[in-house]
């Protein structure tokens, strides 16, 4: 999962900790919640035609065990049929509501989403409940979708930043988290179907799921629906979580044949608190990728080093990471290693201007706004915020708008003291 901020709750100035407040245009409506014979439910109301929908579960690549991509070639089977509707029938009903349904698989959780016009809700939770309840794990269908799922991992590995970007990830993390969540594709070819039909029973169920609704249906309408549609589970405990660990960390280099450039991915672990979270996240938007920000001026716009310049955090509820990647010719990786490192390092001795946090807050604050605009992310935030006690989307804004100057700079210079792996692909 990725650290976000987003906003709920009623239009007003949000002041930060220099004095200065920055209207918000928002979705003026509380985060109401209740319970379906143990399933927890969010829901928000959102104006508009369209309501979201996203019904998540304690499933991901995490919880694999022994078979990487597990989790992952299960959500593939949710769209594969069910007791009642065969692959085509299920992808032409969805169609026929006119909305978007997808899937998502993350190392915490899977998601099944869909969004439809408002009047469509009722059919589309039923079509939702269909997956999650009666989905058929038939061995036919599933030898074709891990040959899907097989090419999926060929593709990805054609990129060669994501494939130095899960060369540097499985030299930081060792145990739960060491894979892909897609797996690998020696690792899926060796999952049978009743691998797949455990793990979908064992947690696709009501004490270890949510579902969020964001958008135009009423409350009272949301409540009649779910109540009458999920009705075949029961309160309990969620799954428990497997170990989190991680490697000594260090450099590594990834040689290969191909001509072009050269990658290099910083990866460091931080202290998963939420604040020092959210405080890293807004020190990377000082440091990282924008137009605006240190390792853009100085690396592509100064120096015309790189091209390609990135930095986010990524989390989940008992680990983070900070990431920031570039790229260069091959002459100049080592260069490029130097004046990352250089920049990174002045920002934690040196700390950051006034000027700087102020233009770091206002973006935040946009891309929050966006966020709230969007039922799809933010019914999928409040799905994370309720399956793992993170902050609401509203609470993460005020934890950002609370922090001080000091405290930015302290997350950074704890951050560069983590563990770092540096991967460079040459």
């Amino acid at each position: 999962m990725k650290a976000v901020v987003a906003r709920e709750g009623d239009a007003r100035p949000v002041a930060s900790s220099r004095g200065k407040s920055v209207t918000s245009d928002v979705t003026p409506h509380p985060v109401q919640r209740f319970r379906c014979r143990g399933l927890p439910v969010v829901y928000q109301y959102h104006p508009g035609r369209l309501t979201a929908i996203s019904l998540s579960a304690r499933a991901g690549a995490r919880y694999d065990g022994n078979n990487p991509g597990l989790a992952h070639l299960t959500e593939h089977m949710l769209f594969q049929g069910t007791s009642n509707l065969d692959q085509v029938a299920l992808n032409q009903r969805a169609a026929e509501l006119g909305g978007e349904h997808n899937a998502d698989t993350g190392y915490e959780d899977v998601s099944l989403l869909f969004e439809v016009f408002n009047e469509d809700v009722g059919e589309a939770l039923g079509l939702l409940a269909e997956q999650y309840y009666d989905t058929r794990i038939d061995p036919v269908v599933l030898a074709k979708e891990r040959r899907v799922v097989m090419e999926e991992i060929r593709g990805r590995l054609d990129d060669p930043a994501e494939r130095l970007y899960r060369r540097a990830w499985s030299r930081l993390f060792a145990g739960a988290l060491a894979n892909p969540v897609s797996g690998t594709v020696s690792s899926v070819r060796r999952i049978e179907a009743a691998q797949v039909e455990g793990f979908h029973k064992r947690h696709l169920t009501h004490a270890n799921s949510v579902l969020s609704i964001v958008g135009g249906t009423s409350l009272d309408e949301v409540r009649r629906w779910v109540r009458k549609i999920f009705t075949r589970g029961e309160p309990g405990k969620p799954v428990a979580h497997t170990s989190i660990s991680f490697r000594r960390g260090g450099e590594c280099c990834v040689r290969t044949a191909e001509k072009g450039q050269a990658y290099v991915t910083v990866l460091i672990s931080i202290c998963p608190d939420p604040k020092h979270i959210l405080a890293t996240g807004v020190a990377l938007d000082m440091i990282g990728s924008d137009p605006d920000s240190r390792l853009f001026q100085e690396l592509r716009e100064r120096q015309g080093l790189s091209y390609d310049v990135s930095a986010h955090v990524e989390w989940g509820p008992d680990w983070a990471l900070a990431s920031v990647s570039s790229s260069s010719s091959r002459g100049q990786v080592d260069r490029l290693v130097r004046e990352l490192r250089r920049v990174c390092a002045e920002a934690a001795e040196g700390g950051f201007s006034a000027q700087e946090v102020a233009r770091a807050e206002k973006k935040i604050l946009y891309r929050n706004a966006m966020l709230a605009e969007s039922r799809l992310d933010q019914a999928g935030a409040l799905a994370e915020s309720s399956l793992w006690g993170a902050p609401t989307p509203l609470e993460a804004e005020q934890i950002v708008a609370g922090l001080s100057q000091g405290e930015i700079e302290e997350a950074w210079r704890r951050t560069l003291a983590g563990n770092t792996v540096v991967a460079v692909l040459r």
